[in-house]
């Protein structure tokens, strides 16, 4: 199995409750029979060729692969609590009986909170019946999802339990300014992480990033271009999971406050000075100039296959390891925050919702935006329409109300 070795989450409000219910008689369940033949090889009871170990796990690594890192997480947490709620109740989780798995999700959708509503969200169950399909087809098995007493049960559920999608407010062009103008960058040692802030901040909205997208820039997938301003290369992202890759731009802006390009080259040198030692990256802080343009300084050389975002220290040291999406989600609500806006309205999604939401503003096409997003899809960036401007492009607005 590729996700071997799980732990269960007692924790977990489903497996709380389900310590409470009478145990179930355990079902039999056929398993598959495998039978060693000696130390280094395996064979499968009513195989036929021998496969060695080696192999074996050269073929769970590429399976593995198979599946992004945040998927393979979620999937393993989501696993974690169907076979701990499978074990209290004495069912055997794989290969998973239909009308147990649709038990599970009738049992999750009837937990309350404290405030005596619905505990879970029709879409939380529905990803976990999607990693409870996934861990049986990786096992060679039928998905219980399929058959129709799971399927019309998630239905059912979904149409029942139907709730709008809470959606992060969007960090329109003011507000990103405003933001900006609050981050220290000149003094010590606050600065060091103003800059990083600085180029989160400018790069995700001008680029309209994901979080994990960000997250995982290196050095060498970012340049200047002489003309363009920033080229950024997105090796992999949530609509491109075999890693095609694709270009975003973002070009030299107009004021030295918003304009990405400098914001990348303060950071960049930031990382060269203090890559030598901290009285150098105290010395680019304080020099540090925000009232003039630094796009057209000279790139500092560094290791490309450095992470270009890096988590920092109280003290100004950088780490030499990537930042978290969820870092770039705290950074937006920490510093919007600064400028007397809701934190718990804003996230990581607003600089890309900001974007969107401008461009409209600005009479930019859907083909436009989604050259920039990254969006498959005209009715997903329609959303961003819909929501934010609902008067734009709309009937109700000619009839003189």
């Amino acid at each position: 199995m590729i996700l071997q070795g799980i732990t269960t989450i007692w924790r977990h409000p489903i497996l709380k409750e389900a310590r409470r219910q009478p145990l179930a008689p355990r079902p039999s369940a056929p398993g598959v029979v495998t039978r060693h033949r000696d130390r280094n090889s395996l064979v499968l009871e009513g195989a036929v060729p021998l496969i060695p170990t080696a192999s074996l796990e050269r073929i769970n690594h590429f399976q593995r692969e198979s599946l992004a890192p945040n998927t393979r997480r979620a999937v393993r947490g989501q696993w974690d609590t169907f076979t701990g709620w499978c074990a209290v109740q004495g069912f055997d989780p794989l290969p998973a009986s239909p009308l147990i798995v649709a038990a599970y999700l009738t049992y999750a959708a009837d937990l309350l909170d404290s405030n005596g509503a619905w505990f879970y969200a029709p879409s939380t169950i529905r990803h976990w019946l999607s990693s409870i399909n996934k861990m049986h087809s990786l096992a060679g098995l039928s998905k219980p999802g399929e058959h129709r007493d799971v399927a019309n049960t998630i239905e059912g559920i979904c149409r029942e339990r139907a709730r709008p999608i809470a959606r992060k407010a969007p960090l329109l062009l003011d507000g990103l300014r405003k933001t900006l103008v609050g981050i220290d960058r000149t003094s010590w040692p606050h600065g060091v992480i103003g800059h990083r802030d600085a180029a989160i901040l400018t790069i995700g909205f001008g680029g309209a990033f994901r979080r994990s997208e960000l997250a995982a820039l290196e050095l060498q997938d970012i340049s200047i271009h002489p003309e363009n301003g920033l080229h950024i290369r997105v090796r992999r992202s949530k609509t491109d999971q075999k890693g095609n890759g694709f270009l975003k731009a973002i070009p030299f802006g107009g004021s030295p406050l918003t304009c990405a390009p400098c914001a990348y080259i303060r950071w960049l040198i930031a990382l060269s000075a203090g890559a030598k030692s901290s009285s150098d990256l105290e010395n680019a802080v304080r020099s540090a100039s925000m009232t003039e343009h630094a796009c057209r300084e000279n790139v500092p050389l560094l290791d490309g296959r450095q992470p270009f975002l890096r988590p920092v220290m109280k003290n100004g040291a950088i780490k030499a390891r990537h930042i978290t999406g969820n870092v770039v989600n705290d950074v937006v609500k920490r510093r919007v925050a600064h400028i007397d806006l809701n934190p718990a309205d804003y996230g990581a999604h607003s600089l890309r919702a900001g974007f969107v939401t401008e461009a409209f503003r600005a009479g930019a096409t859907h083909h436009e935006i989604m050259r920039q997003t990254g969006h498959r899809s005209p009715d997903t960036v329609e959303i961003y329409s819909r929501e934010v401007n609902p008067l734009d492009n709309n009937a109700v607005v000619r009839l003189g109300l």
